[in-house]
């Protein structure tokens, strides 16, 4: 007589239909799981990106409409609002717990209380990934009754609190149950050669020396230094061009970016992309990346870049110094201010068997510790460890 195989039901949820980087590691977590004992469920606010990439993995997905919990500082005024539009979420996500028969919630990202409250409503585990630096300076997101309520409603409401890493983790203090899992990666869209037709496409030659900025297009992201930067050296280094690649976020502020490309004489000189599909495909036309966020919790585009076989430069912020190791495999900055970034750029374009360690070590450096495999083997036993019984089926 055959055993039976049980599986546990998790439902996942994510703030947004969006492909970020949070989403990204979702997206990545989904597609790994062993299928012999999970049965994952995504909740997403809206159909887009996010939902449409897991359904074609084989994840069954379903849309409950919600708001962000968290706002920026000057928005936090309206975070009320929100949580009573959100009420009916709570509610819709609960009564699918318990139809489904959910095990475990899994919520990505601090943004998203729904999944946390429907699942205490409905008597299941929960776990919280957080991707969010909320305390200090570099913290992006607000919360309406303070940072330290944020942090004790997280930890309460959660079995288990997964964080990117160090820098992340400095929120919560020593409280219990909260586990470091940096990002993974799947290598095999890391590997291939660098495409010719799109780097022609793009106005790129083969005499150009190209820097590249990789993210949506908002002033987190520090595209405005990077331009900066370049324009200091326009005259020393005729031949060096900035790729921008990402979506726009921020209307407005890509707006003042393309005032600042045209006041500086730089047309042609600065490439916007625009979303692509493919990131590595744009990675590989990059011969040094920067990083020059205000903040950045783990740096997911850092290890997509040592995958690749590209050098890294990067501002010295949240976890990126956890990742990067100075002069080894990357090169950290203390500011992104776009004088001091500039003469980084300069003494390592000069430095070429410098760059060649960096691309060397980068790449030991992703398959020592973000590789996917490495990380969703401790995600699973997180998920095993706190799943309820009664979501296991056959």
């Amino acid at each position: 007589m055959r055993s039976r195989t049980f599986r546990l039901r998790v439902l996942f949820v994510s703030h947004t239909a969006e492909l970020n980087g949070a989403e990204q590691m979702l997206l990545l977590t989904l597609k790994a799981l062993d299928r012999k004992k999970f049965e994952p469920l995504l909740v997403v606010p809206r159909p887009g990106p996010l939902a449409e990439e897991a359904s074609r993995a084989g994840v069954r997905t379903a849309v409950i409409p919600g708001k962000w919990w968290l706002t920026t500082r000057s928005r936090v005024w309206t975070q009320p609002l929100a949580w009573l539009w959100n009420i009916p979420s709570v509610c819709r996500m609960k009564r699918l717990i318990r139809r489904e028969g959910i095990g475990l919630v899994f919520t990505n990202s601090a943004g998203n209380f729904s999944g946390a409250l429907a699942a205490r409503l409905a008597g299941v585990p929960h776990i919280w990934s957080v991707h969010e630096i909320l305390r200090g300076r570099e913290r992006l997101l607000d919360f309406a009754l303070g940072g330290r309520a944020l942090v004790r409603l997280i930890s309460g409401l959660s079995d288990a609190v997964i964080v990117n890493s160090k820098a992340t983790a400095e929120a919560f203090g020593r409280r219990a149950g909260v586990r470091v899992v940096p990002n993974g990666l799947d290598l095999s869209r890391a590997s291939g050669r660098r495409d010719e037709k799109l780097r022609a496409r793009l106005g790129l030659e083969k005499k150009h020396a190209v820097l590249g900025v990789v993210g949506k297009v908002i002033p987190n992201k520090g595209q405005r230094e990077a331009i900066l930067a370049l324009a200091e050296l326009r005259d020393q280094r005729p031949g060096l061009r900035l790729l921008v690649v990402g979506a726009v976020g921020d209307g407005k502020y890509f707006g003042r970016l393309r005032d600042i490309v045209r006041r500086r004489g730089l047309e042609g000189r600065v490439v916007f992309t625009g979303f692509v599909p493919d990131v590595f495909a744009h990675l590989r036309l990059i011969d040094l990346l920067l990083i020059v966020s205000r903040t950045e919790s783990f740096g997911r585009t850092a290890i997509e870049a040592m995958a690749a076989g590209i050098p890294v430069l990067a501002v010295s912020v949240g976890g990126l110094p956890e990742v990067i190791a100075h002069g080894r495999n990357g090169f950290l900055v203390d500011s992104s201010e776009p004088k001091n970034l500039s003469r980084a750029i300069d003494s390592l374009l000069g430095r070429p068997a410098l760059l060649k360690r960096f691309v060397r070590e980068g790449c030991r450096t992703v398959e020592k510790a973000y590789v996917m495999p490495r990380i969703i083997g401790r995600i699973e036993s997180l998920l095993l460890e706190h799943g309820r019984s009664g979501g296991l089926r056959g």
